[in-house]
């Protein structure tokens, strides 16, 4: 046997070392293709999306998987969903931007590690309710922001004036780490708690000028509600807020302008129509396969500052490539939310435009006789609730079919018209005689108490308007004059009438005005009485349209009234168009959004 392996040592060592190397080699394919499906993904797009890498444009389609460096450009009335495919991620966790945003990819994304999103400016949505192995980070300028086991809403805007970070934390925590513009580390990292909103202001380095107020669903978008109310769906109770609450704020929204879908997603099966055709990289069909409504758009490059170092976002575009970027797929949608109730269990689907809602099979519940759906299915054109109606009196004991002549003559129960009046807005259900008509006990308007219906609703026998008894809410008006206070009660949006007004002080200083507006009061306020002892300016806010008066030391900083969130149609607050520093002579600030 020695003699053996002496006169062939040489080619055993040589076959197994080709032996081990084979078998490292199966090893490593092995072990690439069960995470070669590891990383970022984009798994929807609506809308006008983009996505600019190094070298060129590219379309924003489903399933792309997302590198380092790119830019995902997302344009008005459009949104896109990212999720992180990892070793240990949960399924249900998911990413959506919002509506004019730039969101840059700032790692590899490899399905161990976390990695990070950088907010240029724009709207980002988080859902990791669920424990995952390789979290995603938030960042802006001036804040990173962890999402592991929370869902939050983090919006950064910026102009030449202010810039800031907003974070609303729906459920769990989220550690908040503050940045210098040499992005060091300016800060312990605070935690923000469920339910509560922060403002980060970096106008003159980064600090809170927010941190952990109660969060106002009123000041939502529609399209922040739509995402929570899928959400909601999916996390279910250890959601902090129910679909019926988060659906009664969404009912009373006008702003839903993004036309976008971030419930239901098409089926993978079908292919979505396009307008022309269009050719890509490796496609000789001349349409474009994709199971995503989707606009694909090109932009010029930009060159982008993040935090740390400087990066170039895209390189010319070559001539050929905007003559292929010339050809885009264009298809706009609007989505509405169906809401089906059965025995008070709510599902919500989300159906295009003109389109039809999928019809649940009938109910069975013990005791009661299903006898049919109080509104259509078809040809959804606004947001409808549609109920399963049940009676007592036709169960299989005492079915009011079988009459005793034996003649079968089907008689069914009328319907009534019942409309529903809330504030300024009016709604019509039909309720089955006899039966109650599926009101909620609890309404959330902002600026009223909900005191109840002015009519029986338990049992509906005509055709009848119902009204909600709103009660405006009283806040207190707090004036101050020199060393002397005194109050005033006003309603939810009214004017302020102080009972007295100086004309001067005990130094015989005249009387200017009051330091904050006293008309369109929405919360408790306190307001002094400025007299002249100096140079005072008048600046005039204009907020929606609204117009607010304040009078400010010369040189010193104008104070808003508030800090608005939207304005009227939801379009998110962008900046004042001009500093409230150093305030030298009578001006007028008006809020911009965007």
């Amino acid at each position: 046997m020695k003699e053996l392996f002496k006169n062939f040592k040489i080619p055993i060592i040589l076959g197994g070392c080709a032996l081990l190397a084979v078998i490292i080699t199966v090893i490593l394919l092995t072990g690439g293709s069960s995470s070669s499906s590891y990383g970022l993904y984009m798994s929807s797009a609506y809308g006008t999306v983009s996505v600019t890498n190094s070298d060129n444009m590219v379309s924003a389609n489903s399933g792309d998987q997302l590198n380092e460096g790119d830019v995902i450009t997302v344009g008005d009335n459009s949104s896109c969903t990212l999720v992180y495919e990892g070793n240990k991620n949960s399924d249900d966790n998911y990413i959506v931007i919002g509506a004019n945003s730039q969101i840059v990819v700032m790692n590899d994304f490899d399905g161990k590690d976390e990695g990070e999103l950088f907010i240029r400016n724009g709207t980002v949505i988080a859902n990791f309710a669920d424990d995952d192995h390789s979290p995603v980070v938030l960042r802006t300028v001036d804040a990173s922001i962890t999402t592991e086991d929370s869902v939050s809403k983090v919006s950064y805007y910026t102009n030449e004036y202010m810039s800031y970070t907003d974070l609303y934390t729906f459920m769990g925590n989220n550690q908040v780490q503050l940045y210098d513009e040499q992005g060091h580390k300016v800060n312990n990292a605070e935690m923000q708690i469920e339910k509560k909103w922060g403002r980060v202001v970096a106008e003159s380095g980064p600090s809170f000028e927010a941190l952990n107020l109660d969060i106002d669903l009123n000041e939502l978008s529609a399209f922040d509600l739509k995402a929570l109310i899928k959400i909601a769906n999916i996390v279910g109770d250890k959601f902090p807020y129910t679909v019926a609450e988060l659906k009664a704020v969404y009912d009373t929204k006008s702003d839903d302008n993004s036309g976008i879908s971030i419930e239901q997603q098409p089926d993978a099966t079908e292919t979505a129509p396009v307008t022309e055709p269009v050719n890509t990289p490796g496609d000789t069909s001349g349409t474009i396969q994709t199971a995503e409504p989707i606009t694909t758009t090109v932009a010029p490059p930009t060159e982008t500052t993040l935090p740390g170092q400087t990066t170039t976002a895209a390189k010319t575009t070559s001539a050929a490539n905007t003559t292929s970027a010339q050809n885009t797929t264009t298809k706009t949608n609007v989505y509405h939310n169906v809401t089906i109730i059965i025995d008070g269990e709510e599902t919500i689907q989300e159906v295009p435009h003109g389109g039809n809602a999928e019809k649940p099979e009938d109910p069975h519940i013990d005791g009661l006789t299903f006898i049919g759906w109080d509104n259509s299915f078809e040809n959804i054109t606004e947001d409808r609730i549609i109920t399963a109606m049940f009676d007592e009196a036709f169960g299989d004991d005492n079915n009011i079919f079988n009459d005793n002549d034996n003649n079968n003559n089907n008689t069914s129960l009328p319907v009534h018209n019942v409309t529903v009046v809330i504030g300024d807005k009016s709604t019509v259900v039909q309720v089955v005689h006899g039966q109650s008509a599926n009101l909620p006990s609890v309404l959330n308007i902002e600026g009223y108490v909900f005191m109840g219906w002015d009519k029986d609703y338990t049992s509906i026998t005509e055709d009848m308007t119902i009204t909600a008894i709103l009660k405006p809410n009283v806040h207190t008006v707090t004036f101050i004059v020199e060393n002397n206070t005194f109050t005033v009660e006003v309603e939810h949006g009214g004017d302020a009438l102080p009972t007295y007004i100086p004309v001067s002080d005990s130094n015989g200083n005249m009387f200017v005005g009051w330091d904050k507006p006293i008309t369109n009061i929405t919360m408790d306020t306190t307001v002094k009485a400025v007299f002249n002892t100096g140079t005072y300016h008048t600046v005039t806010f204009i907020i929606d349209n609204e117009f607010y008066t304040v009078h400010v030391a010369d040189g010193g900083t104008a104070e808003p009234p508030f800090w608005p969130m939207t304005n009227s149609l939801g379009v998110p607050f962008l900046c004042w168009d001009r500093s409230l520093d150093n305030i030298t002579s009578d001006v007028t600030i008006t809020a911009y959004y965007g």
